[in-house]
């Protein structure tokens, strides 16, 4: 089978295009800020603690059926490039277990160079890391323990169901500590929020913890609960650094 790629849910090889030859990950550049200091040598590193996006490239072939033109295609895979920008699970044939989160804003014109040429490089960019596929949400358990076998802290998605005050703890230190939970509140670590449905409910968490959204480090991680919480849900998130 061709190599390919999956973007947006649509594969690409359903748009007649093949991976042409070997793709080439960047790794990640951290974001340090280099200052000079009078009377010191060299520089002094400020680590601002992340990773940088990372440009990726995908050299492709269109080949397309002979009742379908060219043109037509090309048209139909600038569409799906260019329509509804953000970002997307970027999959690929020879890596089945991580997907990628790409965005792609390029401006030039991919129908154009696919209709002259038939071939092209398709450039996204990429996060900075790469998530395992297959991990979804999980129905936790009082004292159940996640495993994160990845080298990197995963930014876990937490629904919880119930009443009241609860707190939750890791490896017995505070971890999440919820008041007045009226129904459910979810707690998204990567994108920093906390909510109930479309209405915000930070009031409803303590933000004195560190960090201050749950997260999950390498290793065995055992999650325990005080209060009334009949339903929790994570969906972990396990990640690598691309």
């Amino acid at each position: 089978m061709s190599a390919s790629f999956e973007y947006k849910g649509v594969n690409s090889l359903d748009m007649y295009m093949r991976i042409r030859n070997e793709i080439v990950f960047t790794s990640p550049e951290a974001d340090v800020d280099f200052i000079e200091v009078l009377g010191r040598d060299g520089e002094l590193a400020i680590d601002n603690e992340r990773l940088k996006g990372v440009p990726f490239s995908i050299p492709v072939t269109l080949k397309s059926p002979e009742d379908i033109t060219i043109e037509q295609v090309a048209s139909e895979i600038s569409a799906w490039l260019k329509n509804d920008i953000g970002w997307y699970p970027l999959r690929f044939s020879g890596s089945p277990d991580y997907e990628y989160l790409a965005i792609y804003t390029e401006q030039f014109k991919v129908a154009e160079t696919l209709k002259n040429y038939g071939k092209t490089v398709l450039t996204f960019k990429l996060k900075p890391y790469k998530r395992r596929i297959g991990n979804g949400s999980l129905n936790l358990t009082n004292g159940a323990t996640l495993y994160n076998a990845e080298k990197r802290t995963s930014k876990p998605l937490i629904t919880v169901e119930g009443q009241g005050d609860i707190t939750f703890k890791k490896n017995g230190a505070d971890w999440l500590v919820l008041t007045a939970v009226d129904g459910s509140i979810t707690i998204d670590s990567e994108m920093m929020s906390v909510f109930k449905g479309t209405l915000p409910q930070f009031n409803k968490m303590n933000g004195n913890l560190s960090p201050m959204f749950p997260v999950l480090p390498p290793g065995e991680n055992t999650i325990t609960w005080i209060g009334n919480a009949t339903k929790v849900t994570i969906n972990p998130r396990w990640e690598a650094v691309v």
